[in-house]
């Protein structure tokens, strides 16, 4: 049988999800998109309230974690039961920035569902035996984690550009779970979870029913005055480069990279396109280098990442320990070849359609849509960010992504961290 390759159509364009928005009768900024069939809804609730802003390691995360173990009126197990009962189930997230419990449910249960919700941010109890068995379970996996020259090298490498004691480069040690107690939890708890600091995104089934329930539930979560937290400069190691030994790793883990701006700044989108051609798709040059042609890891990544005060550049491999500096030596030739040719027309229409590509995805579906408008209002951008996010994408070309390249990419500006 003969296949027919598929054929394929320019990307014309891309209209933004519309939104639903207004607040809560308690002022939570209330954020949806509706769809009438759905029935299915996904609501998150979004806080500032991550690692940035708690005065003790890993208390954020605690906080998040432990709010579903039981509040004044439901136990643990009750809570467990009734969302099994009603098919739902939730996630929760602590990183840098934001803290964001996530709930999926049937509509026909949102009654239930949200008088949950609105207990454990109104209510959470904190049991002290929850709390011992979080501090065992968080103990175990550190300490598989602080096995990996992965995770050590990653640690290591935020420590080097932001500063060890700086937010953005903190990280966790088994003392920091030792030290973690409920009055810490309490504390973070009712300064950061409250209606002041919160902003809930909803989609599915928004009908008047369900917008009246959640006025009645999570509208009526007290609130307080939004957490502020001054802008806490980093500061940076001086030594550039750090090797540490670790004489049983079958392997060394590549962490090469920099401080860089955040999703604010003007080139951001720019350097998406810079940072694909670079490492972040199966095609790149990294991927293409060091493991197609020179063998020299299973896998190789680049990417941007931003937090809401800075942002960061990082490349990332395991090798043989062996083939360390075969590794990074190859690592700066690609980002020397970037500050010094023009990335080829051909190169450059093969990374745009990838974006183009990956970006579609990304809005498939209004539950994929609502994360994108989550990251985009984190920044305080209109929904007309990712038409604009898209223009940019279209505007790259080997001109302006050499000299980004040059501004972003010197190798003599980058951080090398290397364990094992």
């Amino acid at each position: 049988m003969i296949y027919s390759k598929p054929k394929t159509q320019p990307f014309n364009g891309f209209s933004p999800p519309k939104t639903v928005r207004s607040e809560l009768k308690n002022g939570i900024p209330f954020i949806g998109l509706h769809d009438p069939n759905s029935e299915l809804m996904r609501l998150d609730v979004r806080l500032t309230a991550g690692s940035y802003f708690q005065q003790k390691p890993s208390i954020a995360a605690a906080a998040l974690k432990l709010i579903t173990e039981g509040t004044s009126l439901l136990s643990a197990e009750e809570i467990a039961e009734k969302l099994d009962y009603h098919g739902a189930y939730f996630e929760i997230l602590t990183d840098r920035d934001f803290s964001s419990f996530t709930v999926y449910f049937p509509k026909t249960a949102a009654s239930d569902i949200l008088n949950i919700i609105r207990q454990l941010f109104d209510d959470a109890a904190f049991p002290q035996e929850k709390i011992a068995i979080y501090k065992n379970h968080s103990k175990k996996n550190l300490s598989i984690n602080l096995e990996k020259t992965s995770y050590l090298a990653y640690t290591q490498f935020i420590a080097n550009i932001f500063g060890e004691k700086h937010p953005y480069g903190l990280s966790l040690n088994l003392p920091d779970i030792d030290a973690i107690n409920r009055e810490d939890i309490v504390q973070f708890y009712q300064t950061h979870f409250h209606a002041g600091n919160m902003r809930v995104f909803v989609a599915g089934n928004l009908d008047n029913s369900f917008k009246e329930l959640i006025n009645n539930t999570i509208g009526r979560l007290h609130g307080k005055t939004s957490n502020i937290s001054d802008f806490i400069p980093p500061y940076p190691q001086t030594a550039r480069i750090h090797r540490i030994e670790r004489e049983n790793a079958l392997q060394s883990s590549i962490c090469i990279g920099r401080r860089l701006f955040n999703r604010n700044h003007q080139d951001w989108e720019q350097m998406t396109v810079l940072n694909t051609v670079l490492g972040a798709y199966f095609g790149s040059r990294l991927m293409t280098n060091i493991r197609e042609d020179k063998g020299l890891a299973y896998g190789i990544h680049s990417q941007t990442t931003s937090f809401l005060q800075d942002g960061m550049f990082l490349i990332s491999a395991d090798v043989n320990k062996n083939q360390v500096q075969q590794a990074t030596d190859e690592i700066y030739k690609e980002l020397l070849l970037l500050t010094q040719e023009e990335i080829p027309q051909k190169e450059i229409v093969l990374v745009k359609n990838f974006l183009y590509g990956t970006f579609l995805r990304q809005f498939d579906g209004i539950f994929s849509q609502i994360d994108r408008i989550i990251v985009s209002d984190d920044y305080h951008f209109e929904d007309a960010y990712w038409e604009t996010c898209l223009k940019c994408y279209k505007s790259a070309n080997s001109r302006t992504l050499l000299a980004l390249a040059n501004f972003c990419l010197q190798p003599d500006s980058m951080a090398e961290i290397v364990v094992g």
